[in-house]
């Protein structure tokens, strides 16, 4: 997509927003129990993750060029996946060119699924914050949202409150220097994030890494602050990475007692080459009311994401449980972007 004609769409959406801005408004919250649900009244949320910092290298059906992007993309939405999460591979300090590397892969899904959840990645170089040993400033790290938003073009955004650190530990059972870095967010992404979901309809896509991060959602819960259109994806480490709480039901009890009383919806996956779907916590997830996320992202030494989602569905048939999409995904999630939500 040239920039001029990116400028002219980003204007013509910044239009439509301004006139019906009205989506203000916290995540429903009410008694729920992860422990008893209707499967018929509580559909699957199959949000796939196309590439993340999977290369060809490691993995031959990766995606990396915009064109590529949005190729895979469609195919999974074609496939039946509720949601895409994309990383552009293009992170960079300048907010207009991180925008536009997002722009040229999401254009195209938008226009054959105008429907669908997409959402990007933060705006963030690892080597760079290894380097430097700090995080880009929340103006740059998040500042790539709005515009996309604004363009009609993610109708989802990341909502990350916390640090981790990444790493596959060394032969010595510790956290290696090369290859680590801390993915990590300061309160200030966090307000601009709220503040473009709050006043443009973004739905927040809410990672919990520890259960600290849990405890920062919860209380967000409680208060009200969460976005319309919130879901979280809780992850897990295998034993190998530093990092998240082991793939054990043990841990998913945590988080789900944390959870408990709270109406939220949640996904599982795993972080470091590692398939959801070879844990119990897949299928635990689906009997208590969850989803779980596929994709190269997270299983980077797997089979195609197209694949990933035709197991993934074979997986929640034997539940008995229905995978949303399109429309009834936005109105199930309940995301207010006015570009896609379906006409009442």
């Amino acid at each position: 997509m040239k920039r001029r004609d990116f400028g002219k769409a980003l204007a013509a959406a910044g239009a439509t927003l301004a006139a019906g801005r009205a989506f203000a408004g916290p995540a429903t919250s009410g008694m729920r129990s992860n422990f008893a649900f209707k499967k018929e009244d509580t559909p699957v949320i199959l949000e796939v993750a196309i590439n993340g910092s999977t290369t060809k290298k490691v993995n031959p059906a990766a995606p990396e060029t915009a064109a590529e992007l949005a190729d895979e993309a469609i195919k999974c939405l074609d496939a039946g996946a509720t949601i895409v999460h994309a990383h552009s591979g293009k992170p960079s300090d300048n907010v207009a060119a991180a925008v536009q590397a997002y722009a040229d892969a999401f254009t195209p899904v938008r226009k054959k699924h105008p429907l669908a959840i997409l959402y990007p990645t933060a705006n963030f170089d690892p080597a760079v914050y290894h380097k430097q040993r700090t995080v880009w400033p929340p103006e740059i790290q998040s500042g790539h949202y709005r515009p996309l938003a604004e363009a009609g073009l993610a109708n989802m955004i990341l909502l990350d409150t916390g640090v981790v650190p990444l790493a596959v530990y060394d032969e010595n059972g510790m956290i290696p220097e090369k290859g680590f870095w801390w993915y990590g967010f300061w309160p200030g992404d966090n307000k601009i994030v709220i503040d473009t979901c709050n006043e443009l309809g973004c739905g927040a896509s809410i990672s919990v890494f520890e259960p600290g991060w849990m405890k920062n959602v919860i209380a967000m819960a409680r208060a009200g602050t969460l976005p319309r259109g919130s879901k979280l994806n809780i992850y897990f480490g295998p034993d190998n990475f530093a990092g998240m709480a082991p793939l054990i039901p043990e841990a998913l009890l945590l988080y789900l007692k944390m959870m408990e009383g709270l109406d939220l919806k949640w996904s599982v996956g795993t972080i470091g080459s590692a398939s959801i779907m070879d844990s119990p916590l897949a299928r635990m997830a689906l009997e208590r009311g969850g989803s779980f996320r596929v994709g190269i992202e997270d299983w980077a030494t797997g089979p195609s994401n197209v694949e990933q989602i035709e197991r993934a569905k074979e997986i929640v048939a034997k539940v008995g449980r229905p995978i949303v999409t399109g429309a009834d995904a936005i109105e199930y999630l309940d995301i207010p972007f006015p570009a896609t939500r379906p006409k009442a």
